[in-house]
């Protein structure tokens, strides 16, 4: 009795795969209606795939008119079969109305967010970030919103890194967290990140004492020389701005231009400045 069951299942499968194959051709050849026949059946057969397939015609309205509550529905029953990108969408629509303007529940929001997120789909990640920092505020979310924001960002938000590094900057007034995820933000090319790191450097650069600054520049070497490129960056910037060491832009676009081939984009944008003004 269970061999044959087994076997049921697996013909189940086998039909399932085959039905989801011919959704896919007849979407791919852009004949919507047959694959929404398709996709509406298998839903029906709890296969997620096809269940956020149905919902992405329904909202765009391919070959059918739109329809923001059906999408809405599928959306809604792929997430409960674990679609990531499904679970966005309905929360999106809890938080500022997306697909369908249901009435907002922030709560239900940060729950489909929160599942999103945790499958690795980096917008929710900001999403849910953005909705501890702005809405759900509290003490018990901040780490929450911390969480969400660098789950974003390693998973290439890059808007969830700058977001990250401007709250231990501004709030928390962690230049060191602060300078980590806007370098993040920055090595992914957000340029907005770049200045913001750009800015701290400069700054740090600019609060050392006279005395100290030969110093710094020996020790900004050596740190260099073993491979840190955030000294490498001041380094650059002290031969740029004849402080501490004598004034080289030569030397310091040599610096930048080793830095950035390593990957440092900030040293990449100070190159590129240096190069057209002519050193």
């Amino acid at each position: 009795m269970k061999i044959l069951i087994a076997i049921s299942v697996l013909m189940s499968l086998l039909s399932a795969n085959n039905m989801l194959e011919k959704a896919n051709e007849a979407y791919k050849k852009k004949n919507f209606k047959e694959a929404r026949v398709l996709y509406e059946a298998l839903c029906d057969n709890n296969i997620s795939k096809a269940c956020a397939k149905v919902a992405f015609i329904y909202e765009n309205g391919l070959k059918t008119d739109r329809n923001s509550t059906k999408s809405f529905q599928f959306y809604d029953k792929a997430c409960s079969l674990d679609d990531k990108k499904a679970c966005y969408k309905v929360g999106a629509c809890y938080d500022f109305g997306g697909i369908k303007k249901v009435k907002k529940d922030f709560k239900k929001a940060a729950a489909y967010y929160t599942k999103s997120c945790s499958k690795d789909f980096s917008m929710a990640c900001y999403s849910l970030g953005k909705l501890y920092q702005y809405t759900l505020t509290s003490k018990q979310n901040e780490q929450k919103m911390q969480d969400a924001y660098q789950t974003a960002c390693d998973n290439g938000t890059v808007i969830g890194c700058y977001k990250l590094a401007n709250y231990f900057e501004y709030t928390q007034k962690d230049f060191f967290n602060a300078k980590k995820f806007y370098k993040k933000g920055c090595d992914q090319k957000d340029t907005q990140a770049c200045f913001r790191l750009v800015d701290i450097y400069i700054k740090e650069l600019s609060e050392l004492e006279a005395e100290s600054l030969q110093k710094e520049a020996k020790s900004y070497q050596k740190r260099c020389d073993n491979g840190d490129m955030m000294a490498c960056y001041k380094l650059a910037a002290m031969y740029s701005t004849g402080r501490g060491v004598k004034q080289s832009y030569r030397k310091a676009k040599e610096i930048f231009t080793k830095n950035c081939d390593k990957g440092d984009n900030a040293s990449c944008m100070e190159a590129y400045m240096l190069i057209e003004s002519g050193f």
